[in-house]
């Protein structure tokens, strides 16, 4: 088994585990999303973003060529499938701090991972007054297990 197909098997039991986790809690089985098998010419998108501590409760609208696919909530994943081909990624943000996009070129049967990064204190000129800043980063499948396995899945709305 290659490393790629080892860091995907990895990925697929974190998500696994993630939604057995999740129907152990008081949120409906219903409200739970499905993980589909990808079809033919099919690419799927990954998305999600860390929870930590300092982070802001916003919810910034994650974009696909202009379209709005889900908005990235701190501690929670969601993924899209989409035909082969290009797409420009984007976060909405205040600030820009790393790169707020992402060109992909996405095969068919292709995974990509994309973690939606935040700094909450962008700008922080005054007491209780934060504006943060996001941006995309593609991320390998092994980090990506790790993130996932400490968040939950969702349907990124």
């Amino acid at each position: 088994m290659t490393i790629f197909k080892q860091a995907r098997w990895g990925v697929v039991m974190a998500a696994l585990t993630l939604l057995a986790a999740g129907a152990t809690t008081a949120q409906p089985i219903g409200a739970l999303p499905t993980i589909t098998p990808l079809g033919p010419g099919q690419a799927r998108v990954w998305f999600y973003r860390v929870f930590f501590p300092d982070d802001t409760g916003g919810m910034p609208a994650v974009s696909m060529n202009g379209s709005t696919v889900g908005y990235a909530r701190a501690g929670w994943s969601f993924y899209r499938d989409v035909p082969a081909g290009n797409y420009h990624v984007t976060v909405q943000t205040f600030g820009v701090e790393g790169d707020p996009a992402k060109d992909l070129t996405l095969a068919p049967g292709a995974e990509i991972y994309l973690a939606i990064q935040s700094d909450p204190t962008w700008v922080a000129d005054r007491p209780g007054f934060r504006r943060p800043t996001y941006w995309v980063d593609i991320e390998q499948p092994q980090i990506a297990a790790i993130h996932f396995a400490q968040s939950r899945l969702g349907s990124g709305y």
